[in-house]
């Protein structure tokens, strides 16, 4: 388990948990940016923050918040043989 604040750029994350409180919790999910979404951390921004690859959508989000924010490495998809 990484937080997004630690997690390497260009892998895709199974998002877990955010240890926030409910209205950015929420702003978060009306961003796509909930429990089980798979996300990409793509970049790093001058502040500190991160630019998250999250569906078709690009989201900042601030160091602060990415500090709280737990993932773990997506599992690939099984090859069917």
């Amino acid at each position: 388990m990484v937080t997004l604040a630690s997690a390497p750029f260009g892998v895709p994350l199974l998002l877990e948990q955010a240890a926030l409180p409910a209205p950015r919790r929420l702003r978060l999910a009306e961003l796509g940016l909930r429990p089980g979404a798979t996300v990409t951390v793509l970049r790093r921004t001058a502040g500190g923050g991160r630019i998250v690859g999250v569906g078709d959508a690009r989201v900042a989000v601030a160091r602060a918040v990415l500090q709280q924010v737990t993932a773990v490495h997506a599992a690939a998809p099984a090859e069917k043989g």
